[in-house]
């Protein structure tokens, strides 16, 4: 643990961070989404749930997306409906209760699920008997006992602080908390509103409801942000202790989010700024004894991912790190991913086009992959670096009945050199291990073993930014 006011053992000058900015995949999923197709559809998403259902004495990992917000922030990278119209959320809701109760048969017998988190667009656009609805739709058909982790992403401004008392009384123990930033030049310039008074009282209710964890979410990057803003808003979370934290690099891709564009008559934050200001998060964190967990995410050292890492139980899936492994993870909602069966699968992009598909025939498959085995031998791979911090090719070859896996991987070892020298890694034989600092920079060594991402020409990677 690293005392208050102790220098960050997790410091980087800006001139590496600066270097290392460019574009890669987080890897929630390897093979990442971009090599996914369309022509994976029902037919095939209907076999992978054949597959997972042979596994009965397995938990389930569950995914629901609620998509709605009031009013978008500019900054939104997430596939969202905004709306204020009552009926589109009821057409959602019958649409995601039909389709929980076409997918869940496949499974035969009622199946245990030991983790469950509901995402947005902002979940918490629904009343607290919506919120209790969509519940209700779970247990009549999977069993979700005391013992699973749920957890929910909630923006401040807009939850009550009933809605969490419902929360809490459903099952919720974990909340994510959307913080971005507090500046009010900030939130001006992205259309967020959000004050420091509100999301300090959430954060306290949370913790007054009981919750094993309140998790808060900061941005860097955007636009009219500053050292100084960015500092505030640090000592503001800072005051606050959260649990976890994760500080997310804001992506401008206008091509993709066109209401982007409208930020560009702000101030954002060139290269060198944005470096500086990851780089001052990681100090003023380091600095106040949070553990770097990987990449962006930070937790105190008691947080059961903290734990995770050192005991090696700490996993990665498409809701980040979890210490809560399931073989598959099922997904609900409009443009929901799922990981079953061997398979990765993803529903239609828009709430009518899902609305539709799901009146149709239960499922709204619009694309997906299924694995091949040397998808799973890198998926593996890429989970140890970044989970593990230990990656053993030697027992990777056993586990994948192949023994000179480290011969065959010998390029994609000899790739490591260039972060073998900047400290973030060893390279022993078939051995690398991440080193502390290496946990901010795992993207990249994850990036040398990505199989499809060497096929991928330069200016056709079409990620956001690693720093």
């Amino acid at each position: 643990m690293n005392p208050s006011g102790s220098p960050s053992p997790f410091a980087v000058d800006d001139a590496t961070l600066l270097e290392l900015s460019g574009p890669g995949p987080r890897y929630t999923s390897y093979p990442t989404a971009p090599t996914w197709n369309a022509e994976f559809g029902e037919q095939e998403a209907r076999a992978a749930y054949a597959r997972a259902a042979l596994r009965t004495d397995e938990p389930l990992s569950i995914y629901v997306h609620i998509p709605f917000c009031k009013r978008l922030c500019l900054y939104c990278g997430c596939i969202v409906d905004i709306t204020q119209h009552e009926k589109r959320v009821l057409e959602y809701l019958d649409a995601l209760e039909r389709e929980i109760a076409a997918v869940a048969p496949l499974f035969g017998a009622r199946r245990r699920v030991n983790q469950l988190h509901f995402g947005g667009g902002t979940p918490t656009h629904l009343t607290s008997a919506q919120l209790e609805r969509v519940m209700q739709a779970l247990r009549r058909h999977f069993e979700i006992p005391a013992a699973a982790e749920l957890g929910i992403e909630v923006h401040p401004h807009v939850t009550s602080h009933e809605q969490i008392d419902t929360l809490a009384r459903l099952g919720f123990q974990r909340f994510s908390l959307g913080v971005q930033d507090l500046d009010p030049g900030v939130q001006h310039a992205v259309r967020r509103f959000q004050t420091e008074e509100e999301t300090v009282s959430l954060v306290k209710h949370c913790r007054a409801v009981g919750a094993a964890s309140v998790n808060l979410d900061l941005m860097y990057g955007l636009p009219e942000q500053t050292e100084s803003t960015f500092a505030r808003t640090l000592d503001i979370v800072e005051g606050l202790r959260p649990d976890r934290l994760a500080i997310y690099g804001y992506a401008h891709v206008p091509w993709i989010r066109p209401a982007q564009k409208v930020l560009e008559k702000y101030r954002l934050p060139d290269p060198p700024l944005r470096a500086r200001l990851f780089g001052l998060a990681i100090s003023r964190l380091g600095s106040a004894g949070y553990e770097l967990i990987g990449l962006d995410h930070f937790a105190l050292p008691e947080d059961p991912l903290a734990k995770g890492l050192l005991d090696g139980s700490l996993h990665r899936n498409f809701m980040g790190y979890t210490t809560r492994n399931a073989p598959d993870m099922l997904a609900f909602g409009m443009s929901a991913i799922g990981d079953v069966g061997g398979a990765f699968l993803q529903n239609e992009k828009t709430t009518q086009e899902y609305v539709e598909r799901v009146d149709r025939g239960g499922l709204a498959i619009a694309r997906g992959i299924l694995r091949s085995k040397e998808d799973n031998l890198r998926a593996r791979i890429i989970l140890d670096l970044m989970c593990k911090m230990v990656l053993d090719l030697e027992a990777v070859g056993r586990d994948f009945d192949e023994p000179d896996l480290a011969r065959r991987l010998s390029v994609q070892l000899g790739r490591l050199e260039p972060y073998v020298r900047r400290g973030f890694c060893s390279v022993e034989g078939p051995r690398v291990t991440v080193k502390p600092l290496g946990r901010l920079f795992l993207r990249h060594m994850a990036m040398v073993f990505d199989e499809y991402l060497e096929k991928t020409p330069q200016e056709e990677r079409r990620f956001s930014k690693t720093v």
